[in-house]
């Protein structure tokens, strides 16, 4: 079902608008494929789904054309609200569109995209928000861009021929609901602290929020962005995760293959299970208690505890151990058993944070301070 209104504002479409009544026994289902949404709590119990659209250049034809592409559709049954919500194309929260022949450049030719570098220094926890939160060029200006004329010669962008639109849909939802999420090439952003117990599978696209809190969260990721500002409670598989970035975690199991992922600071009942990974330990709480990693073709920057004593163990076989920037390959025996590869045992002088316990097999381990001088 498709809902359209005439123009709020010179070209403001209103997709979808829809709210229900529930309770604490309602559960909400959304599935989402080629759509953007940003879910927000609900301050009057109810349930709503509030979708617009803004464009720039567009025709009224186009906009039919655009708008008639979205599925959307809202039910409840059986005190169960589900979200149908779908597009033949992606769309995510801005898009521009703009007829350049011969290119477009940056005006600006100090911007860098970043380069590679040999040296890796721990980040503090704030710095890893500030990246979650939106970094100086967490997404490229628009303004330094330039056109190129067929010479090559660098001219403004006429305005008047860009097409942009704004997607904006709102999901609003009580903290007493349960939430099943299954998203494909779908873009999901929680705006607020989220305490509701939360089931999600998403396949491609991008997920972010501020902090998740509950002990029942399940969630599954696949070939998609995840950055959150922190986690406490909860099972969480990820595969392929591209651009991991977590403030902190708390009361967590996670199950990882081919993952990137780096981490603010651990805290206390964090376990992680890895397969051909890579993992950024940053920072620890003061009472972590007890850290687990089981491991294999895993690359692991670990930078230790600052200012409060600590146990480490690393067990496993057929790793090589960058210590304090020097390399030892730790060889696996005839039988292919594990052992103790290196071990720090508790000073027994001041606060006691906890014990690391690390599960290594074919991988590779960084341990220092506060920079890493990657191998060649």
């Amino acid at each position: 079902m498709l809902i359209t209104s005439v123009s709020v504002s010179a070209q403001k479409k209103t997709v979808y608008s829809q709210s229900f009544e529930v309770n604490k026994s309602t559960a909400t289902l959304l599935n989402l494929e080629n759509t953007t949404v940003a879910i927000e709590a609900s301050t009057d119990g109810k349930v709503h789904f509030d979708y617009t659209i803004e464009f720039s250049q567009y025709s009224k034809k186009e906009m039919e054309s655009f708008l008639n592409d979205i599925k959307i559709e809202a039910v409840q049954f059986e005190n169960t609200v589900t979200l149908n919500a779908s597009s033949f194309q992606n769309i995510s929260k801005v898009a521009y569109q703009l007829d350049a022949p011969f290119g477009l450049t940056l005006e600006d030719t100090d911007f860098k995209f970043g380069k590679a570098n040999d040296t890796i220094q721990r980040k503090s926890k704030d710095s890893l928000l500030q990246e979650i939160r939106g970094g100086e060029f967490k997404n490229l200006p628009f303004k330094n861009l330039k056109m190129l004329s067929e010479n090559g010669e660098k001219k403004d962008i006429d305005f008047k021929r860009v097409k942009m639109y704004k997607s904006r849909f709102v999901i609003k939802l009580p903290a007493f609901v349960n939430v099943k999420i299954i998203g494909n090439q779908a873009q999901i952003s929680f705006l607020d602290d989220v305490t509701n117990e939360i089931s999600l599978n998403l396949k491609k696209g991008t997920l972010e929020g501020k902090y998740l809190s509950n002990n029942y969260n399940n969630f599954k990721v696949n070939d998609a962005s995840f950055e959150f500002e922190g986690i406490s409670g909860g099972n969480f598989s990820f595969d392929n995760v591209i651009n991991g970035k977590i403030g902190s975690l708390q009361n967590v199991s996670i199950n990882s293959e081919f993952s990137k992922i780096e981490i603010g600071e651990i805290q206390d009942k964090v376990s992680i299970t890895d397969y051909n990974g890579e993992y950024w330990l940053y920072n620890w709480a003061k009472d972590f208690k007890r850290f687990d990693l089981f491991s294999e073709y895993t690359k692991l920057y670990f930078f230790y505890p600052e200012t409060y004593d600590f146990s480490l163990s690393v067990i496993g076989n057929n790793t090589v151990n960058h210590f304090e920037n020097m390399s030892i390959t730790m060889q696996p025996t005839k039988s292919d058993e594990k052992f103790n590869m290196m071990e720090r045992k508790a000073k027994g002088q001041g606060h006691f944070s906890g014990a690391i316990n690390l599960d290594m097999v074919r991988g590779i381990l960084y341990t220092a301070n506060e920079t890493f001088i990657k191998s060649k």
